[in-house]
């Protein structure tokens, strides 16, 4: 019972309209002097896959989206620039520095950030449009083509969802930031600044450690694929996508079970992004203020909590900014709360998962898995009331309930509660060993 909703998937776009449709990125790459910089200029290795050279590890961006949009416009203009203004000229270094650095930008906006309006409010339209024919600047086409090819997967995957006009904008239910521990097991390499002196010497992109491919628990067949380890400046270690597999990461925007059997069971929330059971790795909501919601997050830590009610097959579920409003006669709306109430006009089911919490909690309870995070089945959105908070504002609750069996492939409740099994725990239980 799959039904993919109307924002399309990932979009495998033409290549830049100046290279052969049916050349690979292998084939457009050969030799080259720059003539614009009278400079040798050495192709930086194209992909539009993982941003890794040594297979070991891989470069990683870090900052805001914002922060790319400057230095999308800055290489645009020192490299188009760069044969009239001699004050401006690149070194080798630079250019292959602000290469990596773009390459990491835009591959994390084409799978890791979801679109949002303000981003073309600041630009980011016409900054991406600088990397398409014939604005593409020639020592870019000829040293770095792929950066086209991304540009424009980017441009057209954030048009083809109006900039995420409408999309839930991953507020809701909320669940604390995850954590791996100190870093001790495993520790990436210092984050390190590409881009030269202009603009800024502030550090952007990051090189991360991979997981070994046979690795028990990291590698290709183990709980974890998918998913990487970094470390933050405060020295914790959290999950984050593997930059190699971006490309198999899972689109969580569509209906249905989305490829997956009520027990399926995912160790971390970014590892049930990866595998597109759920759009955000800390929020509980994923949907569209116009088709409905794709899947909730039910999360006994989560500060709803006192205000959910969850007897298992029967929940009621809180909207977003339910503990913030003090109002007691206006209610906060978003595309979180209409995409709830899309879904209970049109009867769209709704995937709900269950999160782990602190087991030594006494509101702890037995519905919700002992670690990790289980995909419970589809659920049907069939009343919502109005209710208030301990501040005395109103908020809005919707009530679903689990579909029949025979819509939930044939699992029942009492079975999904059976996961995660022994075995996961145990693998659960050696992720923070690293690798």
């Amino acid at each position: 019972m799959v039904s993919h909703g109307e924002p399309s998937g990932r979009i495998l776009s033409p290549l830049a309209s100046n290279l052969s449709s049916n050349a690979t990125l292998t084939q457009l790459l050969s030799p080259v002097t720059d003539s614009d910089t009278n400079q040798d200029v050495e192709m930086t290795q194209a992909t539009t896959e993982a941003n890794s050279t040594d297979g070991k590890t891989a470069c990683v961006w870090v900052e805001s989206v914002e922060s790319g949009w400057h230095q999308l416009k800055t290489l645009y203009i020192l490299t188009y620039d760069n044969r009239r203004h001699d004050s401006k000229k690149l070194s080798k270094e630079e250019i292959q520095g602000y290469i990596k650095n773009m390459r990491a930008y835009l591959l994390h906006l084409l799978h890791e950030v979801e679109p949002k309006p303000e981003f073309k409010k600041l630009g980011l339209d016409k900054a991406l449009a600088f990397y398409l024919p014939p604005e593409f600047p020639p020592t870019l086409a000829r040293v770095a083509p792929d950066l086209s090819i991304l540009a424009r997967q980017v441009l057209e995957k954030y048009e083809s969802e109006d900039w995420g006009k409408d999309f839930t904008t991953h507020q809701g239910e909320e669940s604390e930031a995850e954590d791996l521990g100190s870093a001790v097991a495993t520790t990436s390499t210092t984050g390190r600044n590409l881009s030269g002196s202009r603009p800024s010497t502030k550090t952007v992109t990051e090189d991360i450690p991979l997981p070994p491919v046979s690795h028990p628990i990291w590698g290709l067949q183990g709980i974890m694929h998918g998913v990487a380890r970094k470390t933050t400046k405060t020295g914790r270690v959290v999950p984050v996508l593997d930059p190699r597999y971006l490309s198999e990461k899972c689109n969580a925007k569509a209906f249905g079970h989305n490829g997956h059997k009520p027990g399926a069971w995912w160790a971390y929330m970014m590892a049930a992004l990866f595998h597109g059971v759920h759009g955000s790795p800390q929020h509980g909501i994923t949907g569209h203020a116009k088709f409905g919601a794709y899947s909730i997050v039910v999360s006994a830590n989560s500060v709803y909590r006192d205000l959910n009610e969850d007897k298992g097959t029967e929940l009621w579920y809180s909207a977003d900014k339910s503990t913030e409003n003090a109002n007691p006669t206006r209610i906060e709306t978003s595309p979180e709360t209409r995409s709830l109430e899309m879904s209970l006009e049109n009867g769209k089911p709704v995937r709900v998962l269950r999160k782990a919490g602190n087991t030594s909690d006494a509101r702890h309870s037995p519905i919700y898995p002992t670690v990790g995070i289980r995909y419970d089945g589809l659920y049907k959105v069939v009343d919502q009331e109005i209710d208030t908070n301990k501040h005395g504002g109103a908020f809005k609750k919707f009530q679903l309930v689990r579909l029949p069996d025979s819509d939930n492939a044939g699992v029942s409740w009492e079975e999904v509660q059976r996961y995660p099994t022994r075995e996961q725990i145990r693998q659960f239980d050696k992720i923070k060993d690293g690798y």
